[in-house]
């Protein structure tokens, strides 16, 4: 082994060491892998070029407890004999950690579901990996509840033994099942039961291929007859991909969100793709943590619409490889696509027409102090201003939390100064009702005594009274946006290191401005 490969060696062993004594202190899922760097003195971006996922700083570590690679030529049970052998070297406090954590024993039987058409022919290869799996379990579960691990795994030899002797003789051929069997059918069955290959199969649901309308149909049928449903992890695992895609977004409660989600799985969903969502609150903290969840979950995309994440937070997903759209905010780096509606234009929009119907003292009820859309509207407020030869007064921008209650609380605070507005601009619907409430709550008419205008044109906006005038900021539209933009980045259809794409925002008049 050469120089390099001794570094390369060591750094590996010095991160899963770190790891495991983190896991064993605080358990699996209290640790972060920015937790995992600092222990063992290396960069982020260092861990995750060894380990894509923290998962891996478990069962990766020596001796690594999952199966990986080309099965051997041995015969089954002592294939499955080896792996469940690799327990007779470990480590209580390691077992404790697999016993206590519920994810880490997800992955495991999601990792030998995913090598069950390698073990044995439809049925028998799902049968064979889950008995596998059964007893290599049991033998940890026994060293975390304190049996001495060579006994453990000798206990788990016979038991497999036992479990696999009626696999010994060739497995008999079956008709599909229907679909009360409570076998797991895999692709094989389906390819069976429609009369077509195994890839036409696949073909036919990833839809990569051109498939014959009939051809379509009968594998279909099969499909829905045997109540398959594709092992996700195991398709990720010949692909290199895990066929997720992350959002990471501030609020779910705001209307606005589901409906962008909506658009991207418009998408996604089509070409194979699931979405994994991680709310933030608006938390810079909170979505530095998001976006290291998502890695470490080995997403094959991000979508991020939020708000404090600076350029450097990013790079961690660069670093790694995956195509990033940044949803608000303005390009300020490479490797980052930006699909947004146009927050500046769209606000210099809105201040235009408020000034245009005879408003002059106008608020603007807007979000934290940060970079993304908060920002850019209020620069959209102040250009327009300024075009109409009107100085902008500091006092009248009112940063607060993107909320209702936080609506109600900033334009509470311009209406109480001395010269209050006679109109408010909120950075969002949510909070333009909050707004509202607190021009009632004052008994304040509504636009007679105060004009009132949103942004984003969500549901609630067209059914609260007065009906609320805003900028629409099509949500969904932008979710497509977004998947179509990840998914030509994935296919490589994109040569710019960054792209941008515009989504114009458009006034719509009511009630209440």
């Amino acid at each position: 082994m050469d120089r390099r490969e001794r570094k390369k060696a060591e750094t590996r062993r010095a991160i899963t060491g770190a790891a495991l004594r983190l896991f064993a202190e605080r358990g699996f899922a209290a640790v972060t892998v920015a937790d995992v760097a600092a222990e063992a003195d290396v960069a982020v971006k260092t861990v995750f070029n060894y380990f894509p996922a923290k998962e891996q700083l478990f069962f990766d570590a020596d001796p690594p407890l999952l199966p990986r690679g080309p099965l051997p030529s041995e015969p089954v049970p002592q294939v499955v004999a080896g792996w469940v052998a690799a327990t007779g070297v470990l480590d209580p406090e390691r077992a404790r950690v697999y016993r206590d954590d519920a994810g880490l024993r997800a992955h495991a039987r999601e990792a030998f579901a995913a090598r069950e058409e390698e073990l044995g022919a439809g049925v028998t290869g799902a049968l064979v990996a889950a008995a596998a799996r059964r007893v290599w379990e049991s033998a940890i579960l026994r060293v975390a509840d304190g049996t001495p691990a060579p006994t453990a795994a000798e206990q788990a030899r016979d038991e497999l033994k036992e479990a696999l002797a009626s696999f010994a003789a060739p497995p008999v051929r079956r008709a599909p099942a229907p679909r009360a069997d409570a076998r797991r059918p895999s692709i094989l069955l389906v390819a069976q039961a429609a009369g077509v290959s195994a890839t036409t199969v696949s073909h036919t649901l990833n839809g990569r291929r051109p498939v014959a309308a009939e051809t379509r149909r009968r594998v279909l049928e099969a499909i829905d007859r045997l109540g398959y449903r594709p092992n996700v992890l195991a398709r990720g695992l010949r692909t290199n991909r895990s066929q997720t895609i992350g959002l990471v977004i501030p609020d779910i409660t705001n209307p606005f969100y589901p409906a962008l989600a909506r658009g991207l799985q418009d998408v996604l969903r089509p070409a194979g793709y699931d979405e994994i969502i991680s709310n933030t609150d608006g938390d810079r903290d909170m979505e530095r943590a998001a976006i290291e969840q998502m890695i470490a979950r080995q997403v094959d995309g991000l979508a991020f619409a939020v708000f404090h994440t600076h350029a450097e937070d990013l790079l961690p997903v660069i670093e790694a490889g995956l195509p990033v759209v940044r949803l608000g905010g303005v390009q300020v780096q490479d490797g980052v696509d930006l699909v947004h509606s146009d927050d500046e234009g769209g606000a210099a929009e809105a201040t235009r027409y408020l000034l245009e119907t005879g408003y002059r003292r106008i608020g603007f009820v807007c979000g934290p102090r940060a970079e993304g859309p908060a920002a850019e509207r209020v620069s959209g407020y102040r250009l327009a201003l300024a075009s109409a030869g009107i100085e902008a007064d500091p006092r009248l921008v009112v940063h607060t939390s993107f909320s209702r209650s936080g609506g109600a609380g900033g334009t509470s605070w311009l209406l109480g100064l001395p010269d209050p507005p006679d109109a408010v601009l909120c950075a969002n619907d949510i909070m333009a009702l909050g707004a509202i409430d607190a021009a009632l709550a004052r008994g304040l008419r509504i636009p007679g005594d105060l004009a009132v205008m949103g942004f984003d044109d969500i549901e609630a906006a067209s059914l609260v009274s007065p009906r609320l005038t805003t900028m629409a900021n099509p949500a969904r539209e932008i979710g497509r946006a977004c998947g179509e933009r990840l998914l030509a980045r994935l296919s490589g259809t994109v040569a710019e290191s960054s792209t941008e794409t515009i989504i114009p925002a458009r006034l719509v008049r009511r009630q209440s401005a």
